[in-house]
Parts: structure tokens; C-alpha cells; sequence
């Protein structure tokens, strides 16, 4: 056919007549190509299997005359061609493999591009995979790459020895950024090692392609041409990491802080704390780049990381003191101080070396407390105020322990109406002491301003605990007319298992109209279910006389309970 023979259509003719003949020509034909090295070869064979495929579409006997689609020859026919062309650039001297189609087969295009990458082979990479029409993020590593070699190249000229050369030595970084942008959105067209037709691809590139190519530029010294680049970045992850990579920690939070996302936040935080050294001084540092510079995202959160620590029991909360104190959160500051006497306050309550050691450090947390509180003006007012007392009271405890010799007459606590309570425990224990014990009680309720009713509810609660029965009697009769009333000194002799003389003595001068109900509620506790009968007919009421009828055990009583109900 080449040399204008006539018998070249007569010889395809009489091909076809003998059915799958033809077929077998053209596959030997492209097999034949597929094995040479030989680019002459190779187009000699590709010549014939092309001539061979226009008389296969004429054939009356091909599966594929009226189905409209390409016959499996043709398809064959142009992978074979894409591969060799593949094959052949990368025979060439400068690439340098000697790879045969069936190795090509057997490693697959994408092994193909990642070997050229890892061979320091990026523009040929990019070329084949465009060539190929491989997956979109095979396409856009082999354009990221290419770029990054192109950024590296630029970087690493020291000599002009030709026009390119003096060219690329003299790009700015805003010039090189825009040539790597053209890479990575593939609108070199043509200008590969594998020449292609067509328009550039304008879809946006994968997540992380700008990120991965700014990383580069920074490795290679361009730093202008990373912060270019990586404003392109969409991916808030990808930005993120290669904004902590090339040490642009606020950066790197802001875009976290954007994108909403916790855990970004979290590792921005942890990588710049990382860049600080572990002692006092690294940690104040990192504390104070967070609260000065980062977003209130990631303020809030280093706040509630270290508060969550801290109330976990971990030890060291200067963390969270430091940081409530360069934010000026005075009151919450000292709130955290006085959490920690809440903590020691719930540790063993034995009183041991231990034990010592814990009451120092509540002086020294609770001092802390107030000086913070101090700070906060008026808005911690009473918060100091409430400390400062809390101090008084410790020292007053210390002092009363040294005075007495002993441990039992002020156990540290945290409340005034426990210490006066146990103070006057303490008496029973010192009766030849009790006077002065009762007067620095008294000294004590009247320093803190303790109410007066509440002053009484707790001697009598002490006098019949600890069994100080005479003192309790001389303490209700100091008065006609106690704050409290009677009904708590009868209820103590009645819980303390006195006789009846001594509770009838507190009960007797409850004789005011509105003390008929408590008259009768004592008796039924006392068990003096005769006088609780009476005290109910004298109310009238009954329902309570049915009540004392159906508790008591004594038949006489129940029998006048029946009289009195049936009267």
C-alpha cells in the first residue's frame, strides 16, 4: 500500500474472506508493536494493524459493523498506542528504564507516575498521568509535586548559564507562585514530556495540593512564595498542619478557629507549647502567647483544659491560676483557690504529721484566695470577706489547740458552729476549766456574729451530747424566757435517756396557750402516754386521743382513751 501497489487492497480482500482471519492479523500486528524497542518498528507494526481496521469496519462478517461502537482491534489498538508512547519517553537516555510493556502492565500506570516521582521525575510524572487520564488525585500529586520540584529549582540556581536559567534566578516569589499555581491547575498545555491538545483543567485541585507545595517552597527557603500558596489552601485540616509545620502558630489557630473545629484548636495549642521548653519559665511563655495572640476559642479552651485537670486532682494548678490571671478573672481565680481547701478538706480527717501538713496548706491557699480576691475591687468583695474570716478562724483554732494542750477542743473545720460545738464539748472533759472554756465560746460566737438563736440551739445540742446534764439545767433557767424555747432542752433529756423528773422540769414551764401541741408531742415522745392523754383532752382533739390509744400498751390508759371517745 505504501509503495502504491494495486495488489495490496486485492491481498486485504481475500483476508477477510476467511472469518476471524483479519482479527488475528491486526492483534498479531499490535502485539507486535507492544514487544519491540524499536520506535520504527513500532510504528511499522501500528501502520499495519491501523490499515488492517479499515477494512475490519468493512467487513460483513465483524460483530462490531452495526453495533456503532469501536470493535475490541480498536480499542486495543489505542492503549497500545498511549502505552508506547509512555514506553518511549520513558526509554529515553535521560529517564533511562528499560521497561517492557508487560512489566508496564504488571506495575500499572499509577505505579508507573509513582516510580517517576520517587525518582526525582515530577514533570514526566504529571505528563504521563494527564496523558493517561488517571484519577483526579493521582493527577493533582504528580502536578503538586512538579510544582514543588519547579519551587526547588528556583531556589537552588546560583548561575545563569542560559536564557532559562537567568530567567527562573530572576523570578520574585510573586512570580513563582504564579507559575507553581499554573502547574498545580494543570494550564501548561503542551508543555510536557508528553506533548497534549485540549484546555486546561478548571476544576480546584484536591485538599492539601497548595498545602503540600507551600511546604516545599519553606523547605527550599522561599518563604514568600509559602505564605502566597498557602492562602490558597481550602482545606482547613491540610492549612492548618502546614501553617504549624512552618512555625505560624496563630495562623494556624485563626484558621482553626474559623473552621469550628475542637480538635484543630487542641493541636495548635499542644504543637506551640511544644515549641517551648518544659520548665516555669517555658510553660509562663506558652501560657501567655495563648491568651495574647490566639482566638478566645482557643483561650476558652486552654482554660477548661487546665480547670478540668485540675479538678481531677492533678496537683499542678498554677497552670490555671496563671492563665484566670492574665485574663483578669480575679473572683473565678480565687474561686479555684478556694476549691482547693474544699479538696484538701475532703482528704483523711485524721489528725497526723499528715494532717498538719494540710492545715498549712489551707493557710497558704486560702491567704493565695484573698490576695486574688483583693485584686477583683469590689466585684470580690465578699468573697474576701468570707476568706478573711475563714483565716481568722483557723488561727483561732491553732490558738485555742496551743492554749488547752489539746486536739479535741478546736479540730480544724471549716465552720464556726462546729468549733463553738466542740468547744463546748471539750468542757465536760475540763470541768475545772469550764468556765473560762464557756467564755472563750461565748468570745468566739460574738467575734463571728453568730446569731443568738442559733448560739442556743448549739449549747443545748453540746451540754446533752457530751453529757453535761447540771449545766444544761442551769443554762435554761438563766432565763425565764429562752430565745428558743423549751421544747429543744425537753427533747434533749429526752433523747439523753433522763428521767422523768428532769424532763417534766423543762416541760412544766411550757404553760402559753400555743404550747399545748408541744406539751402533747413531747409526752408521746417521752412515752408518758397518761399525761399525753390528758394534755389531749385538754385540746379537745380526738385524734390525738385515738393516736395515744392505738401506741400505748397499757389497757388502763386505752380504756379511758374509749371513755373520752364515746363521751
Amino acid at each position: 500500500f505504501d509503495s502504491g501497489s494495486p495488489n495490496a487492497d486485492e491481498a486485504a480482500r481475500s483476508i477477510t474472506q476467511q472469518e476471524g482471519l483479519l482479527e488475528e492479523a491486526i492483534q498479531g500486528c499490535i502485539t507486535a508493536a507492544a514487544g519491540e524497542f524499536d520506535v520504527k518498528v513500532q510504528k511499522r507494526m501500528l501502520r499495519a494493524a491501523s490499515y488492517g481496521l479499515h477494512f475490519s469496519c468493512k467487513d460483513e462478517n465483524s460483530p462490531c459493523r452495526n453495533t456503532g461502537r469501536p470493535s475490541a482491534e480498536a480499542v486495543t489498538f489505542v492503549k497500545t498506542a498511549r502505552k508506547l508512547r509512555v514506553l518511549n519517553a520513558i526509554h529515553r537516555p535521560s529517564i533511562g528504564w528499560a521497561m517492557t510493556a508487560s512489566q508496564f502492565d504488571s506495575v500499572s500506570p499509577k505505579g508507573v507516575v509513582a516510580r517517576l516521582m520517587a525518582s526525582g521525575k515530577p514533570s514526566l510524572a504529571s505528563s504521563v498521568s494527564e496523558y493517561l487520564k488517571l484519577g483526579r488525585k493521582v493527577r493533582d500529586y504528580a502536578r503538586a509535586m512538579k510544582a514543588a520540584a519547579f519551587v526547588g529549582s528556583c531556589s537552588t540556581l546560583s548561575c545563569a548559564n542560559d536564557t532559562m536559567s537567568r530567567r527562573l534566578i530572576s523570578m520574585t516569589d510573586s512570580q513563582i507562585a504564579e507559575e507553581a499555581i499554573k502547574i498545580i491547575k494543570g494550564a501548561e498545555i503542551g508543555k510536557g514530556d508528553i506533548p497534549r491538545k485540549g484546555e486546561p483543567n478548571l476544576t480546584p485541585p484536591s485538599p492539601g495540593i497548595y498545602a503540600s507545595v507551600a511546604l516545599a517552597a519553606h523547605r527550599a527557603g522561599r518563604k514568600g512564595v509559602a505564605d502566597l500558596l498557602i492562602m490558597l489552601e481550602d482545606g482547613p485540616a491540610d492549612k492548618v498542619h502546614a501553617l504549624l509545620t512552618i512555625g505560624s502558630y496563630v495562623d494556624a489557630a485563626a484558621v482553626a478557629a474559623r473552621a469550628r473545629d475542637p480538635d484543630l484548636i487542641y493541636v495548635c495549642i499542644d504543637a506551640f507549647e511544644q515549641a517551648f521548653s518544659k520548665d516555669e519559665e517555658g510553660k509562663g511563655l506558652h501560657i501567655a502567647g495563648v491568651i495574647n495572640k490566639f482566638p478566645i476559642e482557643a483561650v476558652n479552651m486552654l482554660t477548661a483544659y487546665h480547670a478540668l485537670t485540675a479538678g481531677l486532682g492533678s496537683r499542678d494548678f498554677k497552670p490555671l491560676i496563671n492563665i484566670l490571671l492574665r485574663r483578669q478573672k480575679y473572683l473565678e481565680a480565687g474561686l479555684q483557690m478556694s476549691k482547693r481547701v474544699a479538696a484538701l478538706n475532703r482528704t483523711s480527717p485524721h489528725y497526723s504529721t499528715t494532717s498538719n501538713d494540710r492545715e498549712k496548706l489551707k493557710i497558704e491557699y486560702l491567704t493565695e484566695a484573698s490576695r486574688l480576691f483583693e485584686l477583683g475591687g469590689k466585684e470580690c468583695v465578699f468573697q474576701k470577706s468570707c476568706t478573711d474570716e475563714q483565716l481568722d478562724l483557723l488561727a483561732d483554732q491553732e490558738q485555742l489547740r496551743r492554749t488547752y494542750g489539746a486536739y479535741e477542743v478546736a479540730p480544724p473545720s471549716s465552720s464556726v458552729t462546729s468549733t463553738i460545738l466542740s468547744i463546748l464539748k471539750f468542757a465536760a472533759s475540763e470541768p475545772r476549766s469550764a468556765h473560762r472554756i464557756f467564755a472563750d465560746a461565748d468570745k468566739m460566737a460574738k467575734k463571728y456574729k453568730v446569731p443568738e438563736k442559733r448560739l442556743w440551739y448549739v449549747k443545748v445540742r453540746a451540754f446533752s451530747e457530751s453529757g453535761q446534764w447540771p449545766v444544761l439545767r442551769n443554762f435554761a433557767d438563766s432565763r425565764s424566757k429562752p430565745p428558743i424555747g423549751m421544747k429543744p432542752f425537753a427533747l434533749a433529756a429526752i433523747k439523753g435517756g433522763q428521767s422523768e423528773v428532769e424532763i417534766m422540769h423543762y416541760i412544766n414551764r411550757m404553760q402559753g396557750q400555743a404550747d399545748g401541741e408541744d406539751r402533747y408531742d413531747l409526752f408521746c415522745e417521752a412515752g408518758l402516754w397518761k399525761r399525753a392523754l390528758e394534755e389531749a383532752v385538754k385540746l379537745g382533739d380526738g385524734r390525738r386521743i385515738a393516736h395515744v390509744r392505738s401506741v400505748c400498751n397499757s389497757p388502763d390508759i386505752q380504756r379511758l382513751c374509749d371513755k373520752y371517745i364515746i363521751g
